[in-house]
């Protein structure tokens, strides 16, 4: 089994448990992803998988980008088929696909395809243009009406995509949950501890996880801590130091320097630690484009992993979760007012924070990887013939 992704593929904690399933399976996988400009299949090891490594510029730096995008589709089609010649190719994203489907041309034993879209491709990007909507529309109705079949995060971009492209057969959805985190208290408390030495108080603390860039609700998180001196937050994650400075100097502005904590990423084994050091998982992105809106992200389950209470928007995949579970409340992100008054009630009312801490407790053992992964090894059992 061929996954193909023109990223660097290090981070990808959903492929790498996705593609566990297949080897749980018995079969044999191999990852095609990024590499250096010099590289044409260099083999890379990432915690266990065999990675080939291949250039996204063959003709250098110095051709315009979209040229060596373009030129990118054939080098890596042809290495997949003259050298890897996979039984099966999962795309990673849309171009993944193409990539896999490209590489059909020419074989006859052909690949099946998989679909494997991390986002709702058709909202991913609100800078495309109308032209681009609609070659990337078509494009993936192509490519999806040719695959064995495609997976989606969630119900909701599920159901979209098949109105969209009239599919008989509906996506399966596969949510991006973490396998099931054993918490050991004493280890959330140390953490606890560092935390609370840094603030110099033992007030609330409030936690934003994951790639710290623009668009993730992050300048709403420091407005939050501007508006309430009764609590502190830590911003866990890595981002380009450019962003990261504009952050700190608008905290310093704000003057909550002192209770803002920027820590690096931590790997990914370690941080329910981490995460469960805090009091609330905040998750504030607007709804700048459909993917956004129909959004259902790692650190949703993450923070539910880490038996965290979270304060999400009211977005439909989210939002049908908490009313189900319990394990925290919705709000407006765009609305500062109504982001406050959740925190507010989340650090004022016991009852109800106690009782989102306790719903992380069931909704932990159901909302878990080694559930989620049923319908994915199903689905790859039935095209394998297992």
């Amino acid at each position: 089994i061929l996954k193909i992704c023109a990223a660097e593929w290090d981070n990808a904690s959903r492929d790498k448990r996705e593609l566990s399933v297949c080897r749980e399976l018995g079969e044999q996988v191999i990852v095609l992803a990024k590499g250096n400009p010099a590289d044409r299949g260099r083999v890379d090891d990432v915690e266990g998988f065999e990675v080939r490594r291949y250039s996204t510029r063959p003709l250098g730096n110095g051709c315009p980008a979209v040229v060596n995008r373009v030129l990118s589709l054939f080098t890596w089609s042809a290495y997949a088929r003259r050298v890897l010649k996979p039984q099966i190719i999962s795309g990673h994203d849309l171009f993944g696909l193409l990539i896999g489907w490209m590489s059909n041309v020419g074989r006859r034993d052909k690949a099946t395809l998989v679909y494997d879209s991390h986002e709702f491709e058709l909202g991913r990007n609100k800078k495309r243009g109308k032209l681009q909507i609609f070659c990337v529309k078509y494009l993936e109705r192509f490519l999806i009406k040719r695959c064995a079949f495609s997976i989606m995060v969630n119900d909701s971009i599920a159901d979209e995509v098949q109105r969209i492209h009239k599919l008989k057969q509906r996506p399966i959805v596969v949510r991006s949950t973490p396998e099931k985190w054993v918490i050991e208290p004493s280890e959330v408390q140390k953490v606890r501890m560092e935390y609370t030495e840094v603030f110099g108080n033992k007030n609330p603390i409030l936690m934003y996880h994951g790639v710290v860039m623009a668009g993730r609700g992050i300048e709403r998180l420091l407005e939050v801590v501007r508006a309430i001196p009764e609590v502190n937050a830590v911003v866990l994650g890595n981002g380009a130091e450019p962003y990261l400075n504009s952050l700190k100097k608008t905290a310093e502005e704000y003057g909550i320097t002192k209770r803002i904590l920027f820590h690096p990423a931590v790997p990914i084994r370690e941080l329910w630690k981490y995460v469960g050091a805090a009091d609330i998982g905040m998750i504030l992105a607007p709804a700048t484009c459909m993917n956004h809106l129909y959004s259902l992200p790692n650190k949703f389950f993450e923070n539910v992993q880490s038996q965290v209470p979270v304060i999400c928007p009211s977005y439909p995949a989210m939002k049908e979760i908490i009313d189900q579970y319990g394990f925290g409340i919705t709000c407006d992100p765009k609305d500062l007012t109504d982001v406050c008054s959740c925190v507010r009630k989340m650090i004022t009312d016991k009852e109800l924070y106690d009782l989102c801490k306790r719903s992380t407790l069931v909704a932990k053992e159901i909302l878990c990887w080694e559930r989620e992964k049923n319908v994915l090894k199903a689905a790859y059992s039935q095209i394998l013939g297992k």
